[in-house]
């Protein structure tokens, strides 16, 4: 009995540890997030005073200054832009060389699936003066376009993987049946192959969505006017002359420009998580 007591203490206590540890972890995680949304609700004269207090007067000026000054506007455009044709190339291009590594049986496989895992070793930075001179000759810099080839080349190693991880669990018998009943390569492909990856495909998009969104090393070397800036760089618009900053008008403009990719991930989580237990049921 006493075996049994001692037994079951130590569970509650191991769940109570548990709890704690991830309490701590979600408030080390969001508390960032809600200290820059109550900054942004103070006026800068007592965002300067008492900047880790919560607003004695909240107050959305800082958001209209925002607004009313539109260019965040531009700014979110353009990393819709950035955004949504990186995501495209990058899963239609690695779901489709997934399919072809994994299905297609061919002596150079190994080979080309070690070329194309090569590029999770390769570092951004070495990237940057080479891609530079490469886009300043093609005349191609301050476009969407100089920032969507970066984010899509360094995307697909990983992409590639997790497809070829997917495809591999696929019973060839599908395919071999869906041939036998006259279904064409790509009709199998685009009819039968791409609905059953759907959560890959969900999980690619939360994971690089939210990366490319907030990626500031590429927009700030290929991108020199205002027009073509994201959000990310369009942030620093708010630095004034000797470094001086608003800090108000930044918390907004902050707050602003985060409230896309959360949406997303959290619309996008909830569907991988569903998926992933659907799929440990099932198998």
């Amino acid at each position: 009995m006493r075996d049994n007591e001692v037994y079951k203490k130590l569970a509650i206590l191991k769940k109570v540890v548990f709890a704690i540890v991830i309490i701590l972890f979600l408030l080390i995680q969001v508390y960032p997030v809600f200290w820059v949304f109550m900054a942004s609700l103070k006026p800068t004269v007592e965002l300067s005073a008492s900047p880790f207090s919560l607003p004695s007067a909240p107050t959305f000026e800082n958001f209209i200054k925002v607004i009313k000054e539109g260019k965040i506007w531009g700014y979110m455009i353009n990393s819709v832009k950035v955004t949504g044709g990186s995501l495209i190339l990058i899963m239609a291009l690695s779901s489709m060389a997934g399919y072809a590594l994994s299905k297609f049986v061919s002596r150079f496989n190994n080979a080309l699936y070690s070329f194309f895992t090569f590029g999770i070793m390769i570092p951004v930075q070495i990237t940057l003066i080479p891609l530079f001179i490469f886009y300043s000759r093609m005349d191609i810099l301050n476009t969407s376009f100089s920032l969507i080839l970066p984010q899509v080349g360094f995307a697909l190693p990983l992409s590639i993987m997790m497809f070829v991880s997917f495809f591999t669990f696929v019973p060839n018998e599908l395919i071999e049946a869906a041939t036998i009943d006259g279904c064409t390569p790509y009709g199998i492909f685009v009819k039968i192959i791409l609905p059953l990856a759907k959560n890959t495909f969900v999980t690619i998009a939360s994971m690089y969505s939210i990366l490319i969104w907030n990626d500031f090393i590429f927009a700030n070397t290929f991108i020199s006017k205002d027009s073509a800036k994201t959000v990310a760089m369009g942030l620093k618009d708010y630095v004034g002359a000797f470094g001086n900053v608003d800090w108000g008008l930044t918390f907004a403009a902050i707050t602003i420009s985060i409230l896309p990719p959360m949406i997303v991930y959290f619309a996008l989580n909830k569907h991988v998580t569903a998926g992933m237990s659907a799929g440990a049921v099932k198998g």
